[in-house]
Protein backbone atom coordinates (compact mmCIF):
# COMPACT_ATOMS: atom_id res chain seq x y z
CA UNK A 1 0.00 0.00 0.00
CA UNK A 2 1.52 3.69 -1.29
CA UNK A 3 1.00 6.33 0.50
CA UNK A 4 2.73 9.97 0.19
CA UNK A 5 2.23 12.73 2.70
CA UNK A 6 3.48 15.90 2.97
CA UNK A 7 2.17 17.87 5.92
CA UNK A 8 -1.31 15.92 6.40
CA UNK A 9 -0.77 15.72 10.00
CA UNK A 10 -4.32 16.59 11.04
CA UNK A 11 -5.43 13.25 8.85
CA UNK A 12 -2.09 10.60 7.94
CA UNK A 13 -3.04 9.36 11.96
CA UNK A 14 -6.30 8.39 10.64
CA UNK A 15 -5.15 6.82 7.17
CA UNK A 16 -3.06 4.82 8.51
CA UNK A 17 -4.91 3.49 10.97
CA UNK A 18 -7.54 2.52 8.50
CA UNK A 19 -4.76 1.15 6.38
CA UNK A 20 -3.47 -1.11 9.37
CA UNK A 21 -7.07 -2.46 9.81
CA UNK A 22 -7.51 -4.03 6.48
CA UNK A 23 -9.09 -7.64 6.42
CA UNK A 24 -6.27 -8.82 3.81
CA UNK A 25 -3.30 -8.44 6.36
CA UNK A 26 -0.17 -9.69 4.14
CA UNK A 27 0.52 -6.25 3.18
CA UNK A 28 3.65 -3.44 3.30
CA UNK A 29 2.16 -0.21 3.70
CA UNK A 30 4.83 2.34 2.67
CA UNK A 31 5.30 5.96 3.75
CA UNK A 32 6.97 8.15 1.55
CA UNK A 33 6.90 11.55 3.80
CA UNK A 34 8.42 14.34 0.95
CA UNK A 35 9.71 16.61 3.81
CA UNK A 36 6.88 17.41 6.09
CA UNK A 37 7.41 20.19 8.77
CA UNK A 38 4.01 19.64 11.02
CA UNK A 39 4.81 16.37 12.59
CA UNK A 40 3.37 14.32 9.79
CA UNK A 41 6.90 12.20 9.98
CA UNK A 42 6.84 11.86 14.02
CA UNK A 43 2.97 10.51 13.43
CA UNK A 44 4.10 7.95 10.78
CA UNK A 45 7.12 6.89 12.33
CA UNK A 46 4.82 6.67 15.74
CA UNK A 47 2.20 4.09 13.69
CA UNK A 48 4.96 2.51 12.15
CA UNK A 49 6.24 1.39 16.17
CA UNK A 50 2.86 -0.11 16.43
CA UNK A 51 2.66 -2.22 13.38
CA UNK A 52 5.65 -3.99 11.68
CA UNK A 53 4.35 -3.53 8.53
CA UNK A 54 4.56 0.47 8.15
CA UNK A 55 7.55 1.21 6.51
CA UNK A 56 8.52 5.43 6.60
CA UNK A 57 11.07 6.26 3.87
CA UNK A 58 12.17 9.77 2.51
CA UNK A 59 10.94 11.77 -0.39
CA UNK A 60 13.09 13.72 -3.31
CA UNK A 61 11.47 16.79 -2.66
CA UNK A 62 10.53 17.10 -6.36
CA UNK A 63 6.98 17.32 -6.38
CA UNK A 64 4.42 15.07 -6.08
CA UNK A 65 4.63 12.86 -9.15
CA UNK A 66 8.25 12.38 -8.42
CA UNK A 67 7.72 11.36 -5.04
CA UNK A 68 4.77 8.71 -6.26
CA UNK A 69 8.16 6.94 -7.84
CA UNK A 70 9.47 7.01 -5.26
CA UNK A 71 7.29 4.65 -3.55
CA UNK A 72 6.58 2.58 -6.73
CA UNK A 73 10.31 1.71 -7.27
CA UNK A 74 10.38 0.76 -3.42
CA UNK A 75 7.40 -1.18 -3.49
CA UNK A 76 8.11 -4.52 -3.19
CA UNK A 77 4.67 -6.11 -3.50
CA UNK A 78 2.64 -7.58 -6.74
CA UNK A 79 0.42 -5.01 -6.60
CA UNK A 80 0.24 -1.42 -5.24
CA UNK A 81 -2.75 -0.13 -3.83
CA UNK A 82 -2.96 3.85 -3.73
CA UNK A 83 -4.48 5.50 -0.45
CA UNK A 84 -3.39 9.44 -0.27
CA UNK A 85 -2.47 10.71 3.54
CA UNK A 86 -5.50 12.75 4.07
CA UNK A 87 -8.19 9.93 2.77
CA UNK A 88 -9.67 6.81 4.11
CA UNK A 89 -10.17 2.97 3.00
CA UNK A 90 -12.77 0.64 4.19
CA UNK A 91 -11.33 -2.57 5.84
CA UNK A 92 -12.23 -4.86 3.18
CA UNK A 93 -10.97 -2.06 0.44
CA UNK A 94 -7.47 -3.88 -0.52
CA UNK A 95 -9.46 -7.52 -0.23
CA UNK A 96 -11.58 -6.90 -2.54
CA UNK A 97 -9.48 -5.06 -5.38
CA UNK A 98 -6.85 -8.10 -5.17
CA UNK A 99 -10.27 -10.67 -5.50
CA UNK A 100 -11.27 -8.68 -8.80
CA UNK A 101 -7.59 -8.24 -9.91
CA UNK A 102 -7.40 -12.86 -9.74
CA UNK A 103 -10.91 -12.73 -11.16
CA UNK A 104 -10.40 -11.21 -14.31
CA UNK A 105 -6.86 -10.52 -14.55
CA UNK A 106 -7.74 -6.83 -14.86
CA UNK A 107 -3.81 -4.61 -14.64
CA UNK A 108 -6.09 -1.71 -12.79
CA UNK A 109 -8.87 -1.79 -10.71
CA UNK A 110 -10.27 1.06 -8.59
CA UNK A 111 -13.59 1.02 -6.47
CA UNK A 112 -16.49 3.66 -6.08
CA UNK A 113 -15.53 5.97 -3.12
CA UNK A 114 -17.22 8.24 -0.82
CA UNK A 115 -16.25 12.06 -0.59
CA UNK A 116 -16.98 13.47 2.46
CA UNK A 117 -16.53 17.05 4.06
CA UNK A 118 -16.60 18.50 7.55
CA UNK A 119 -19.07 21.79 7.65
CA UNK A 120 -19.69 24.17 10.13
CA UNK A 121 -19.86 20.68 12.93
CA UNK A 122 -21.54 18.62 10.59
CA UNK A 123 -20.03 15.28 8.24
CA UNK A 124 -21.42 15.71 4.58
CA UNK A 125 -21.19 13.07 2.43
CA UNK A 126 -21.86 12.16 -1.40
CA UNK A 127 -21.25 8.75 -3.54
CA UNK A 128 -18.88 10.18 -5.77
CA UNK A 129 -20.08 7.79 -9.28
CA UNK A 130 -24.38 7.70 -8.34
CA UNK A 131 -25.49 6.76 -12.12
CA UNK A 132 -25.49 4.59 -14.62
CA UNK A 133 -24.01 3.28 -15.74
CA UNK A 134 -21.51 3.53 -12.47
CA UNK A 135 -23.67 1.71 -10.56
CA UNK A 136 -22.78 -1.67 -11.88
CA UNK A 137 -19.29 -3.11 -12.39
CA UNK A 138 -17.34 -2.65 -15.42
CA UNK A 139 -14.57 -2.70 -17.68
CA UNK A 140 -13.55 0.77 -18.93
CA UNK A 141 -11.97 1.67 -22.47
CA UNK A 142 -8.89 4.33 -23.29
CA UNK A 143 -11.51 6.82 -25.12
CA UNK A 144 -14.20 6.50 -22.13
CA UNK A 145 -11.47 7.01 -19.56
CA UNK A 146 -10.22 9.90 -21.59
CA UNK A 147 -13.51 11.56 -22.00
CA UNK A 148 -14.56 10.78 -18.26
CA UNK A 149 -11.91 12.53 -17.59
CA UNK A 150 -12.26 15.98 -19.24
CA UNK A 151 -13.89 19.26 -18.15
CA UNK A 152 -17.49 18.92 -18.84
CA UNK A 153 -17.29 15.54 -19.24
CA UNK A 154 -19.24 12.69 -16.81
CA UNK A 155 -19.57 14.26 -13.52
CA UNK A 156 -18.05 10.35 -12.29
CA UNK A 157 -14.13 11.85 -13.10
CA UNK A 158 -12.95 8.38 -12.86
CA UNK A 159 -9.35 9.55 -12.59
CA UNK A 160 -9.67 10.76 -9.29
CA UNK A 161 -9.94 7.01 -7.97
CA UNK A 162 -7.18 5.56 -5.99
CA UNK A 163 -6.62 2.61 -8.58
CA UNK A 164 -4.87 -1.39 -7.26
CA UNK A 165 -2.08 -1.11 -10.36
CA UNK A 166 -0.08 -4.19 -11.18
CA UNK A 167 3.79 -3.77 -10.62
CA UNK A 168 4.30 -6.17 -12.95
CA UNK A 169 3.01 -4.39 -15.82
CA UNK A 170 4.30 -1.34 -14.89
CA UNK A 171 8.07 -2.82 -14.74
CA UNK A 172 7.21 -4.53 -18.10
CA UNK A 173 6.48 -1.56 -19.76
CA UNK A 174 8.83 0.88 -17.98
CA UNK A 175 5.67 3.20 -17.02
CA UNK A 176 5.75 5.36 -14.16
CA UNK A 177 4.55 8.93 -12.88
CA UNK A 178 4.55 11.53 -15.20
CA UNK A 179 7.11 14.40 -12.99
CA UNK A 180 5.58 17.19 -14.90
CA UNK A 181 2.16 16.57 -13.02
CA UNK A 182 1.77 17.61 -9.70
CA UNK A 183 -2.47 17.10 -10.15
CA UNK A 184 -4.09 14.33 -12.70
CA UNK A 185 -0.86 12.69 -12.10
CA UNK A 186 -3.48 9.13 -11.16
CA UNK A 187 -4.97 9.90 -14.31
CA UNK A 188 -1.91 10.29 -16.39
CA UNK A 189 -0.40 6.88 -15.33
CA UNK A 190 -3.78 4.93 -16.03
CA UNK A 191 -4.62 6.37 -19.05
CA UNK A 192 -1.11 5.35 -20.38
CA UNK A 193 -1.17 1.85 -18.96
CA UNK A 194 -4.82 1.15 -20.58
CA UNK A 195 -2.67 2.45 -23.89
CA UNK A 196 -0.58 0.17 -23.53
CA UNK A 197 -3.13 -2.85 -23.32
CA UNK A 198 -3.92 -2.25 -19.40
CA UNK A 199 -7.66 -3.71 -18.39
CA UNK A 200 -9.30 -1.67 -16.12
CA UNK A 201 -11.97 -2.79 -13.93
CA UNK A 202 -14.18 -1.12 -11.91
CA UNK A 203 -16.15 -1.95 -8.93
CA UNK A 204 -19.41 -0.15 -7.52
CA UNK A 205 -19.23 -0.76 -4.34
CA UNK A 206 -17.74 2.10 -2.53
CA UNK A 207 -14.70 1.47 -0.14
CA UNK A 208 -12.29 4.44 -0.44
CA UNK A 209 -13.15 7.52 1.47
CA UNK A 210 -12.14 10.92 -0.48
CA UNK A 211 -11.50 13.87 2.35
CA UNK A 212 -12.67 17.34 0.94
CA UNK A 213 -10.69 20.24 2.32
CA UNK A 214 -9.30 23.58 1.99
CA UNK A 215 -5.67 22.32 1.71
CA UNK A 216 -6.72 19.33 -1.14
CA UNK A 217 -3.87 19.30 -4.01
CA UNK A 218 -6.68 18.23 -6.21
CA UNK A 219 -8.89 22.12 -5.96
CA UNK A 220 -5.83 23.85 -6.27
CA UNK A 221 -4.89 23.90 -10.23
CA UNK A 222 -2.04 27.01 -11.02
CA UNK A 223 -1.64 27.98 -13.96
CA UNK A 224 1.68 25.68 -14.55
CA UNK A 225 -0.74 22.59 -13.26
CA UNK A 226 -2.92 23.01 -16.47
CA UNK A 227 0.13 24.14 -18.72
CA UNK A 228 1.70 20.54 -17.74
CA UNK A 229 -1.51 18.76 -17.95
CA UNK A 230 -1.78 20.10 -21.62
CA UNK A 231 1.35 19.11 -22.19
CA UNK A 232 0.79 15.32 -21.34
CA UNK A 233 -3.16 15.14 -22.83
CA UNK A 234 -1.17 13.18 -25.51
CA UNK A 235 0.63 11.10 -24.14
CA UNK A 236 -2.00 8.04 -24.64
CA UNK A 237 -2.01 9.06 -28.39
CA UNK A 238 0.06 6.55 -30.83
CA UNK A 239 0.55 6.05 -34.27
CA UNK A 240 -3.49 4.04 -35.72
CA UNK A 241 -4.99 5.03 -31.95
CA UNK A 242 -8.82 5.06 -32.65
CA UNK A 243 -10.68 8.15 -34.34
CA UNK A 244 -12.82 7.77 -30.25
CA UNK A 245 -9.52 8.31 -28.47
CA UNK A 246 -7.96 11.00 -30.57
CA UNK A 247 -11.11 12.94 -30.31
CA UNK A 248 -11.68 12.13 -26.81
CA UNK A 249 -8.09 13.39 -25.88
CA UNK A 250 -8.88 16.74 -28.44
CA UNK A 251 -12.02 17.41 -25.71
CA UNK A 252 -9.89 16.75 -22.97
CA UNK A 253 -7.51 19.54 -24.18
CA UNK A 254 -10.24 21.80 -25.09
CA UNK A 255 -11.67 21.58 -21.57
CA UNK A 256 -7.85 22.14 -19.89
CA UNK A 257 -7.71 25.56 -22.36
CA UNK A 258 -10.99 26.73 -20.46
CA UNK A 259 -10.20 26.09 -16.87
CA UNK A 260 -6.51 27.90 -17.81
CA UNK A 261 -8.18 30.85 -19.58
CA UNK A 262 -10.45 30.73 -16.45
CA UNK A 263 -7.66 30.72 -14.46
CA UNK A 264 -5.51 33.60 -15.83
CA UNK A 265 -8.67 35.62 -15.32
CA UNK A 266 -9.08 35.39 -12.06
CA UNK A 267 -5.56 35.91 -11.76
CA UNK A 268 -5.97 39.26 -13.52
CA UNK A 269 -8.45 40.08 -12.15
CA UNK A 270 -6.96 40.42 -8.54
CA UNK A 271 -4.27 42.17 -10.39
CA UNK A 272 -5.44 44.47 -12.89
CA UNK A 273 -9.39 44.30 -12.72
CA UNK A 274 -11.75 43.52 -15.08
CA UNK A 275 -10.84 44.33 -18.36
CA UNK A 276 -7.15 42.28 -17.87
CA UNK A 277 -9.57 39.18 -16.82
CA UNK A 278 -11.95 39.79 -19.73
CA UNK A 279 -8.73 39.99 -22.28
CA UNK A 280 -7.53 36.69 -20.73
CA UNK A 281 -11.28 34.87 -21.33
CA UNK A 282 -11.54 36.06 -24.49
CA UNK A 283 -14.98 34.61 -26.27
CA UNK A 284 -14.51 30.92 -23.88
CA UNK A 285 -18.11 31.02 -22.70
CA UNK A 286 -17.67 28.14 -20.92
CA UNK A 287 -14.48 30.42 -19.11
CA UNK A 288 -17.10 32.86 -18.56
CA UNK A 289 -19.42 30.73 -16.72
CA UNK A 290 -16.60 29.19 -14.68
CA UNK A 291 -15.53 32.93 -13.93
CA UNK A 292 -19.28 33.89 -12.62
CA UNK A 293 -19.21 30.67 -10.57
CA UNK A 294 -16.22 31.60 -8.47
CA UNK A 295 -17.74 35.08 -7.92
CA UNK A 296 -20.74 33.37 -6.68
CA UNK A 297 -19.09 31.12 -4.54
CA UNK A 298 -16.45 32.95 -3.55
CA UNK A 299 -19.35 35.83 -2.00
CA UNK A 300 -20.84 32.94 -0.52
CA UNK A 301 -17.70 32.15 1.60
CA UNK A 302 -17.48 35.95 2.65
CA UNK A 303 -20.84 35.69 3.72
CA UNK A 304 -20.54 32.71 5.66
CA UNK A 305 -17.23 34.34 7.42
CA UNK A 306 -20.01 36.89 9.24
CA UNK A 307 -21.80 34.29 10.42
CA UNK A 308 -21.46 33.37 14.44
CA UNK A 309 -20.19 29.83 14.67
CA UNK A 310 -22.22 27.26 15.90
CA UNK A 311 -21.81 25.30 19.35
CA UNK A 312 -20.09 22.17 19.51
CA UNK A 313 -22.78 19.65 19.28
CA UNK A 314 -22.55 16.62 21.87
CA UNK A 315 -21.02 13.41 21.23
CA UNK A 316 -23.98 11.03 19.69
CA UNK A 317 -24.12 7.29 19.54
CA UNK A 318 -25.54 6.18 15.95
CA UNK A 319 -27.28 2.99 15.85
CA UNK A 320 -27.07 1.11 12.93
CA UNK A 321 -30.47 -0.54 12.12
CA UNK A 322 -32.86 -1.78 14.73
CA UNK A 323 -31.82 -4.35 17.50
CA UNK A 324 -34.78 -7.12 18.58
CA UNK A 325 -37.20 -6.07 21.17
CA UNK A 326 -35.94 -7.23 24.66
CA UNK A 327 -32.84 -8.00 23.27
CA UNK A 328 -29.11 -6.98 24.76
CA UNK A 329 -28.63 -4.97 22.41
CA UNK A 330 -31.95 -3.23 22.71
CA UNK A 331 -30.68 -2.73 26.72
CA UNK A 332 -27.11 -1.49 25.83
CA UNK A 333 -28.75 0.98 23.75
CA UNK A 334 -30.87 2.37 26.45
CA UNK A 335 -27.81 2.45 28.67
CA UNK A 336 -25.74 4.57 26.32
CA UNK A 337 -29.29 6.93 26.51
CA UNK A 338 -29.06 7.23 29.94
CA UNK A 339 -25.56 8.18 29.95
CA UNK A 340 -26.23 11.54 28.52
CA UNK A 341 -25.19 10.89 24.46
CA UNK A 342 -27.94 11.77 22.04
CA UNK A 343 -28.88 8.29 20.04
CA UNK A 344 -29.06 8.91 16.54
CA UNK A 345 -30.98 5.91 14.51
CA UNK A 346 -30.00 5.04 11.18
CA UNK A 347 -31.81 2.24 9.18
CA UNK A 348 -29.66 -0.71 7.51
CA UNK A 349 -27.96 0.57 4.58
CA UNK A 350 -30.05 -1.09 1.02
CA UNK A 351 -27.51 0.21 -1.58
CA UNK A 352 -24.72 1.86 -1.79
CA UNK A 353 -26.26 5.70 -1.99
CA UNK A 354 -27.51 4.56 1.57
CA UNK A 355 -23.74 3.82 2.62
CA UNK A 356 -22.98 6.72 1.51
CA UNK A 357 -24.76 8.87 3.30
CA UNK A 358 -24.86 7.12 6.52
CA UNK A 359 -23.57 9.58 8.30
CA UNK A 360 -24.14 12.73 6.55
CA UNK A 361 -25.40 15.41 8.44
CA UNK A 362 -23.81 13.85 11.56
CA UNK A 363 -22.07 16.25 14.38
CA UNK A 364 -18.19 15.12 14.28
CA UNK A 365 -18.40 14.33 17.82
CA UNK A 366 -18.91 10.21 17.81
CA UNK A 367 -18.62 8.10 20.97
CA UNK A 368 -19.83 4.69 20.01
CA UNK A 369 -21.32 2.81 16.96
CA UNK A 370 -23.63 0.02 17.71
CA UNK A 371 -25.29 -2.29 15.39
CA UNK A 372 -27.13 -5.57 15.31
CA UNK A 373 -25.29 -8.69 14.85
CA UNK A 374 -24.87 -9.69 10.90
CA UNK A 375 -24.68 -5.56 9.82
CA UNK A 376 -20.50 -5.74 10.51
CA UNK A 377 -20.21 -4.95 7.04
CA UNK A 378 -22.14 -1.85 7.34
CA UNK A 379 -21.04 -0.77 10.39
CA UNK A 380 -17.71 -0.99 8.72
CA UNK A 381 -18.60 2.36 6.43
CA UNK A 382 -19.58 4.33 9.49
CA UNK A 383 -16.60 2.99 11.77
CA UNK A 384 -14.03 3.63 8.80
CA UNK A 385 -16.07 7.15 7.42
CA UNK A 386 -17.06 8.83 10.14
CA UNK A 387 -14.07 7.39 12.17
CA UNK A 388 -12.04 9.79 10.11
CA UNK A 389 -10.08 11.19 13.13
CA UNK A 390 -13.46 12.39 14.75
CA UNK A 391 -13.68 9.04 16.96
CA UNK A 392 -10.73 9.70 19.44
CA UNK A 393 -13.45 7.79 21.74
CA UNK A 394 -14.61 4.87 19.54
CA UNK A 395 -15.97 2.31 21.50
CA UNK A 396 -15.80 -1.40 20.22
CA UNK A 397 -18.43 -2.10 17.48
CA UNK A 398 -20.22 -5.05 19.07
CA UNK A 399 -19.95 -6.58 15.51
CA UNK A 400 -16.12 -6.72 14.80
CA UNK A 401 -14.96 -6.52 11.54
CA UNK A 402 -11.72 -8.09 12.03
CA UNK A 403 -14.40 -11.26 13.47
CA UNK A 404 -15.06 -11.95 9.59
CA UNK A 405 -12.62 -14.60 7.74
CA UNK A 406 -10.95 -13.18 5.28
CA UNK A 407 -11.61 -13.12 1.87
CA UNK A 408 -8.54 -14.07 0.58
CA UNK A 409 -5.39 -16.45 1.75
CA UNK A 410 -2.51 -13.79 2.48
CA UNK A 411 -0.35 -12.29 -0.52
CA UNK A 412 1.73 -9.36 -0.54
CA UNK A 413 0.41 -6.33 -1.91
Amino acid sequence: MLIVARNTAPFIGAALRSARAQTFEDIEILVVDDGSTDGTRQIAMAEAALDPRIRVIDGPRRGLAAVRNTSLAAARGRWAAILDSDDLIHPDHVARLVAEARATGAEIIAANMIAFAIEQGRCRTALFAAREPWRRPRRIGLAEYVRCNSAFGDPACVGYLKPLLDLDFLRHHNLEYDPRLRISEDYDLVARMIARGGRFSYLPRPTYFYRRHRNSTSYRQSEADLTAMLAAAESVIAAGSPRDVRMAVARRKAGIRTVLRHTRAIEALKRQGIGAAHAALGTDLRAWSLLAKSAFEGTGRRLGSLRHSRPTPPPVALVIGTPQQGSALEAQIAEIAASGLSIVTRPLPIDDHARATLIDGLPPLMATFVAPPGTADDAGYAIVHAGIDLIAQQAPCPTSMQAQPPLLTPETV
